[in-house]
């Protein structure tokens, strides 16, 4: 009897779990992963401006807290990449909802058609002010602005894309998507209140832009976990 009641405790245990979906291994190409879409704002030679919409950036490193590293790479055909050689600087300009339409629309045509100058910004009516700290345009309805002096460049062999490594001067964040003390926008900025908009790419029905939605918790999960033996887990980085 014993045993027909364990069976069936194993049978229920295993009816109440969730099913594992199955995994399918695709080209290592793929890009599946959601990226911040950003305006890279910079001027030309001539010091006309110009942004674009470019996702491959990110945090490169942060030596100290008074210093971070910022990178965007781009295909060096593109103009926003020759205007980056010429000035050595460049603004990242992350979008909120709002903005997506004006900046998709800065992504998909260039500033340079043939020897003339294209004018996005009096296209899509989107506003610029020049640089507190370096030679770009900062936009400034986008909610965060990183302004970057060129530090080094990247060169993969065969590669499609340069890497452009931006030291960030000057760091700010629009007020209205900051809680509590102005001051420490790293602890209280609100990524919801900002409205920024995060992308995805490839070829389906779905990729595209997207808004963030409803926040999944702090991050800080380590004590929900039981560890052996009383053990206590380190903080990151010990």
């Amino acid at each position: 009897m014993k045993g027909y009641r364990l069976l069936g405790v194993l049978a229920a245990a295993l009816l109440c779990t969730p099913a594992q979906a199955a995994k399918v291994e695709v080209e290592t190409g793929a890009r599946l992963l959601p990226t911040t879409a950003c305006l890279v704002g910079t001027y030309d030679a001539e010091g006309r401006p110009d942004a674009a919409i470019i996702d491959r950036v990110g945090i490169a490193e942060t030596p100290s807290k008074q210093r971070m590293i910022f990178y965007v790479a781009v295909n060096p055909k593109r103009q926003t990449a020759k205007n980056i050689e010429a000035t050595g600087a460049f603004t990242v300009n992350v979008m909120n909802a709002a903005l997506v339409p004006q900046g998709d629309f800065c992504g998909t045509v260039s500033a340079a058609s043939g020897d003339e100058y294209f004018d996005k910004f009096s296209v899509t009516g989107l506003k610029l002010e020049k640089g507190s700290d370096v030679n770009a345009p900062v936009l400034t309805e986008c909610p965060v602005t990183l302004e970057c002096k060129l530090v080094k460049t990247l060169e993969f062999p065969d590669g499609q894309h340069r890497v452009f490594l931006g030291e960030v001067a000057s760091y700010h964040v629009a007020a209205e998507a900051l809680d509590g003390d102005k001051t420490a926008p790293v602890s209280q900025f609100d990524p919801q209140k900002s409205g920024m908009a995060v992308y995805f790419a490839g070829s389906a029905e779905g990729s595209g832009y997207y808004a963030l939605s409803a926040p999944l918790g702090s991050g800080m999960s380590a004590e929900k976990f039981p560890w052996p033996n009383g053990l206590e887990p380190k903080p990151a980085g010990h």
